[in-house]
């Protein structure tokens, strides 16, 4: 066999595999974070893939490349599948233009560019048959049209979509998000409401209409269908999380801290839990709270010591705040704790000798630091380490006081002991 007779029956065997082969799965990334989604797409690709199988029968001694654009893509195969597109005449008679128009407007929406995604799909959705576009075209410009935040049109192509995208979860949150941009809250806490009523199983549209009665100000409504939710077998600790933390940057920090404080009860070693907590607590103007909250946690995540050590010194316990930090791990971050808690115990002698360790570990460049050493040479009657260390400051306000405390050492003068 010739070499151009084998390209041709390559170019035979890919127009077949495009036009009847196997079911064609979603391109990677169309359809994210909505599984429901993933098999809406399945069954688009392979009504587009069918759809493109007259114009490959017609050119039997040539490669379909709508087709195997299509291919490519649902392989992951998108530079490619760019490549095979770019052999089409998009002008030329005879083209499938529904599944060309559809692949560019998925390869578009896989590099992040909306805007042309949107007029892709809208051009699929135009080259159909007067009420024959697939739904999910429309659900796919809804998409696009959301992710550029032209929430109007989102919502019109959706409704173009019809009876067809009810099954679908992501596309009753796509909606009620959208009417809720437009401020339309009460449209979108209906949409909520029978969204969660369709798929029992889903917490995700309760959440949702927690957050939104929190944003409009109806804390006694979102602690309401909170608990709800939260009395679920199936709520889990995120779910606390989500609505204690959204309470308490509305400003509802007593309620906030009642939904956290039940999270911990029920979900006692979920490190998020513990911060949102925490932080409900300092919030409320409780430090020692929140460290207390936050200390076992520290045991299972060595890293939040720093953080622990801090709330108990803000809480003013800081013999607990040192016997903390000198668990800390990472040097720097030990360190310069440390300072700062040896100056508010007065033990300037120790301030001092961590000069080498400082130096050691490169942190004399932190001109707050170097004050501090300044400072602490000063009260112990060492002018000349406090003007070593004054002369290397010149950011404003440490300059400001290096001003100040050089003007102290001078009116000392030969009495040092009388400024300690």
């Amino acid at each position: 066999m010739s070499q151009t007779e084998a390209g041709r029956g390559r170019a035979r065997r890919t127009t077949e595999t495009a036009r009847g082969g196997r079911a064609a799965t979603p391109v990677a990334g169309a359809t994210r974070n909505r599984p429901a989604l993933a098999i809406a797409t399945l069954l688009v690709w392979a009504s587009l893939l069918w759809s493109s199988a007259p114009s490959a029968a017609a050119r039997n001694d040539e490669v379909d490349y709508v087709a195997l654009a299509a291919l490519l893509a649902r392989d992951g195969e998108y530079e490619r599948a760019e490549q095979a597109l770019a052999s089409v005449d998009a002008d030329a008679d005879g083209i499938d233009r529904i599944t060309f128009h559809t692949v560019r407007g998925l390869l578009a929406r896989q590099a992040q560019q909306h805007a042309q995604a949107v007029e892709e799909f809208a051009a699929a959705a135009a080259a159909a048959a007067t009420g024959e576009a697939d739904p999910l075209l429309h659900l796919y410009r809804a998409q696009s049209l959301f992710a550029v935040e032209r929430y109007a049109e989102a919502l019109a192509a959706i409704e173009a979509a019809g009876d067809a995208v009810l099954p679908l979860s992501g596309a009753w949150l796509m909606r009620a998000h959208a009417q809720w941009m437009l401020g339309q809250r009460q449209p979108a806490l209906d949409t909520l409401a029978a969204a969660g009523a369709r798929f029992a199983d889903n917490t995700s549209f309760q959440r949702r209409q927690v957050l939104y009665l929190i944003e409009a100000g109806l804390f006694a409504e979102a602690a309401r269908i909170g608990r709800e939710q939260l009395a679920g077998s199936d709520a889990g600790p995120d779910d606390f999380v989500a609505i204690g933390t959204a309470l308490r940057r509305a400003g509802s920090i007593d309620e906030a801290l009642r939904f956290l404080e039940t999270a911990r009860l029920r979900h006692p070693g979920h490190g998020g839990i513990a911060r949102a907590l925490a932080q409900a607590w300092l919030e409320r103007g409780h430090p020692l709270a929140a460290a207390e909250v936050l200390a076992p946690q520290a045991e299972r995540e060595p890293e939040l010591l720093v953080e622990v050590a801090e709330l108990f010194r803000r809480a003013g316990h800081l013999q607990r705040a040192l016997a903390l930090n000198g668990r800390v791990a990472d040097p720097a971050s030990k360190l310069k704790q440390r300072v700062g808690l040896l100056l508010e115990l007065r033990r300037y002698t120790q301030v001092t000798a961590l000069e080498p360790a400082l130096a050691r570990a490169s942190l004399l460049g932190d001109e707050d630091l170097r004050y501090a050493l300044a400072y602490a040479h000063y009260l112990q009657g060492d002018f000349e380490a406090a003007e070593k260390h004054l002369t290397r400051l010149t950011r404003p306000e440490l300059f400001r006081r290096a001003t100040e405390l050089r003007r102290l050492m001078q009116d000392c003068g030969a009495e040092r002991w009388s400024c300690a």
